[in-house]
């Protein structure tokens, strides 16, 4: 009975059956009305051969004839449905491998994904409804395979980033044991690695809850030309350690904001502005009131961002062709996840190397 349950045979079951049904009410429809139809038509044309008058002779002559027909119709329609329900039988297993070959082939390629082959692919079939299907298997498979690169890639990023403070850390230890260091700037130097790993693991939890929508925020009307400013002033030493020039322009910008998280979103990116642009750059933060809510855009004149490195900027742990000061390399990635997670955008721009980046941020 399980062999009834397939796909196929259903498909081949359901063909035969609407050719037996058709077949049947053919043959009866057939049998009821052409002998009918045959004796009136036959009576018309006068009683057979001579049309001769006596009336039971043409009767007699005229029965014999439709009796003669039906006999024939029978023999035909037997003979006729014998070779048609071979060749529908034919046509049927025909059509029903055409059918479920295609299924087949997404059934096998969703138990390849399942096993993890994430490069596993479905051919597209000729029919409209098995093609969408497939080309929406093919779209999961695409979804999955880069969840699983992503996937790899992060732990590889990972473990590279606790890798040098670990290495650092390893480093202090045993030049402490061999008296090459002292307790004291042992202790001060694993601090300061020890605190840079705590900063990666918040920052990759951050980063995390924001992507999967888990991110709770604490909104309320804040002036995030205010918030710019308190950030600035809380940077303003590591600008002129630099040599590097940070303005802060425009007027109140007002909206309902986590105030602590775009607080994170600005130190992130003026952060990244100063960690790209030489002594003597600036830094430029200008805050607006827009239409459709708030603009804040963070502009630099330093390094610029490569064209090939653009559509990146964004991802995690990815540093580009140029290099920045220290940092986890996950700083604008957590930046445009808050601004997401306020339904606002955070795009970049820049018109190659040299010429400098702007960061602009429009929150609802």
């Amino acid at each position: 009975m399980k062999a009834f349950r397939s796909l196929g045979a259903r498909l081949f079951i359901s063909h035969l059956v609407a050719i037996a049904t058709a077949t049947s009410a053919f043959i009866i429809t057939f049998r009821l009305l052409a002998p009918g139809v045959f004796g009136h038509r036959l009576g018309g044309v006068g009683g057979g051969p001579g049309n001769q008058g006596a009336g039971g002779g043409s009767q007699g002559w005229a029965h014999a004839v439709v009796e003669t027909f039906e006999s024939s119709v029978d023999t035909a329609i037997f003979a006729s449905v014998l070779v048609g329900a071979i060749a529908a039988a034919i046509v049927a297993a025909i059509v029903t491998r055409l059918l479920s070959r295609p299924v087949a082939a997404i059934r096998t390629t969703t138990h390849s994904l399942a096993n993890g082959n994430y490069a596993e692919r479905v051919p597209e079939s000729s029919v409209e409804e098995l093609a969408e299907l497939a080309r929406d298997v093919n779209a999961l498979a695409e979804a999955l395979e880069s969840t699983e690169l992503n996937r790899a890639q992060l732990i590889s990023d990972v473990a590279h980033e606790l890798r040098t403070p670990l290495t650092s850390i390893d480093g202090y230890v045993e030049g402490a044991a061999d008296g090459v260091f002292s307790s004291d700037e042992m202790l001060a130097s694993v601090t300061e690695e020890t605190r840079r790993m705590r900063r990666l693991v918040d920052d990759l939890s951050l980063l995390s809850r924001a992507q999967e929508g888990s991110l709770t925020l604490d909104l309320a009307e804040a002036d995030i030309a205010s918030v710019a400013s308190d950030v600035a002033d809380r940077l303003r030493p590591q600008f002129e350690s630099e040599g590097v020039r940070l303005v802060i322009e425009g007027g109140p910008a007002v909206t309902a904001v986590d105030q602590a998280r775009i607080g994170r979103v600005l130190t992130n990116l003026i952060g990244n502005a100063l960690g790209h642009t030489p002594s003597g750059g600036s830094v430029i933060v200008e805050t607006a009131a827009i239409p459709v809510g708030v603009r804040v855009t963070v502009t630099d004149d330093g390094d610029g961002i490569p064209p090939a490195d653009l559509p990146h900027v964004f991802d995690r742990f990815y540093r580009g062709t140029t290099t920045a000061r220290a940092g986890t390399g996950i700083g604008l990635a957590i930046a445009r996840s808050i601004v997401d997670a306020h339904g606002g955008s955070l795009v970049a721009s820049s018109d190659g190397p040299g010429t400098g980046a702007t960061f602009t941020i429009v929150l609802p």
